[in-house]
């Protein structure tokens, strides 16, 4: 089987998965809650990007992988994992700032992970073997585009409670 082809099903089955248990059982519940305390649970998924940066580390894929894909990949994670946990900090600490911090985290993150499947299909990156950075990103990366999706429809909502009625964000 072509490497593209085996990650195109692996990445759409694990995309699907994360799907129906976003829509079956995380969305409803979330739904009751505050879009402050909605959107927590939903920002620690990206606060674990900073897995992605496990491409910068010497020999963790083939040398054949452009450096600057690896960069792009390591840093971009990195950073929107950074974001995830300002946000987070944010929330908990019920600043002004928090809910664009957020947003900024999720637009961010859509950003680097829609640029990174474009960059890896142009670099031909599922040619080289590339450990356990393939699981990363046909496993982890569907996760990401899940919850970023239950992000941005937390945020578009019309918000029943204002937060100050509500339990601190755990």
């Amino acid at each position: 089987m072509e490497p593209i082809a085996l990650f195109g099903i692996q990445f759409t089955l694990s995309l699907v998965a994360y799907g129906l248990i976003a829509f079956w059982y995380v969305a409803p519940r979330l739904s009751r809650l505050p879009r402050e305390l909605a959107v927590v649970p939903l920002l620690w998924v990206h606060a674990f990007r900073i897995v992605g940066g496990t491409i910068l580390a010497p020999g963790a894929v083939d040398a054949g992988v452009p450096m600057e894909f690896r960069v792009m990949i390591g840093y971009g994670d990195l950073a929107t994992a950074a974001l995830a946990l300002l946000a987070l900090v944010a929330l908990r600490s019920r600043l002004g700032a928090a809910i664009a911090l957020v947003w900024l985290c999720v637009v961010v993150g859509m950003l680097d992970t829609v640029n990174a499947i474009i960059q890896s299909m142009r670099d031909s990156v599922f040619t080289y073997p590339l450990g356990v950075n393939w699981v990363i990103v046909a496993m982890y990366v569907p996760a990401l585009l899940v919850s970023s999706l239950l992000i941005i429809m937390q945020l578009l909502r019309a918000d029943r409670s204002p937060i100050e009625n509500s339990a601190p964000a755990r």
